[in-house]
């Protein structure tokens, strides 16, 4: 009886389900796991073997060094000058303006039924015209062309053009509008012969200072130097120096002379 009893709990100490407590450490577990084998690299294609290479190694990172440091300087100031420097002189620039010459104005038309003639009065052409008419003839246009063309050799020349026509005093409007249209017509025909419009002096005198001419008229006159056939201007007259006052002779034996 005796031993069953002693065996009674060990039978129930057996039946139940054993409890007990482990620990376990991490690290001894990762020191006793076998190291991952190397990955083969790959066959070359043409001979079958693995390429033979010195093991490259990543290169390794080093921190940039670090500048050493110094005490701070200490600031020097700017220097100011005495005076303000002076103000910038900006220059404008320079505007250009296009030159171009001025069209010479249409040809004047020539009426060849139309009344005038031309004639030489000492330098002066004269062309004279229709009554109430500022048209030029074939001899009237040919004459003030060529004084166009004598005057376009000497650059210096000018030409003085100087228009008349009959009127009464109480409507000098209208015969100053047709002595403007006979200076106009002259002037047309001076341009187209190459004499530019700044060397051509028009006046329009209408009724006024008509003279001894008849009163249709047009009076051109070239003025220039001289010997190129234009006009010459006289040179100013000299005056004679005056002459010393004869002297007396002393008379002989000295003493004073006679009074």
């Amino acid at each position: 009886m005796r031993p069953f009893t002693l065996a009674a709990p060990l039978l129930l100490l057996l039946a139940l389900p054993a409890v007990a407590q482990v620990s376990m450490d991490n690290r001894a577990l990762d020191a006793l796991q076998p190291a991952a084998p190397a990955a083969k690299a790959p066959a070359h294609p043409n001979t079958g073997h693995a390429p033979h290479h010195g093991a490259r190694h990543p290169a390794a990172k080093h921190a940039p060094a670090k500048a050493p440091q110094h005490a701070a300087a200490k600031p020097v100031p700017p220097s100011v000058p005495a005076a303000a420097p002076a103000a910038p002189v900006i220059a404008p620039p320079p505007i250009v303006f296009p030159v171009h010459p001025a069209p010479p104005p249409p040809p004047v038309p020539v009426v060849v039924t139309a009344p005038g003639a031309a004639s030489q009065v000492g330098t002066m052409t004269r062309v004279t015209f229709g009554p109430g008419q500022a048209d030029l003839n074939p001899a009237t246009a040919a004459a003030i062309r060529a004084v166009g063309e004598a005057a376009k050799a000497d650059p210096a020349a000018t030409i003085s053009v100087e228009a008349y026509a009959p009127g009464t005093e109480d409507d000098p409007s209208t015969p100053r509008r047709l002595s403007l249209s006979r200076a106009l017509a002259a002037r047309a025909v001076l341009i187209n012969a190459g004499v530019p419009s700044t060397h051509i002096y028009v006046r329009a005198l209408g009724n006024t200072h008509i003279g001894d001419g008849p009163a249709d008229r047009v009076d051109l006159t070239r003025n220039g130097t001289a010997g190129t056939g234009h006009a010459a201007t006289p040179a100013p007259a000299t005056t004679p120096a005056p002459t010393a006052p004869a002297t007396q002779p002393a008379p002989a034996g000295g003493g004073n002379p006679p009074r």
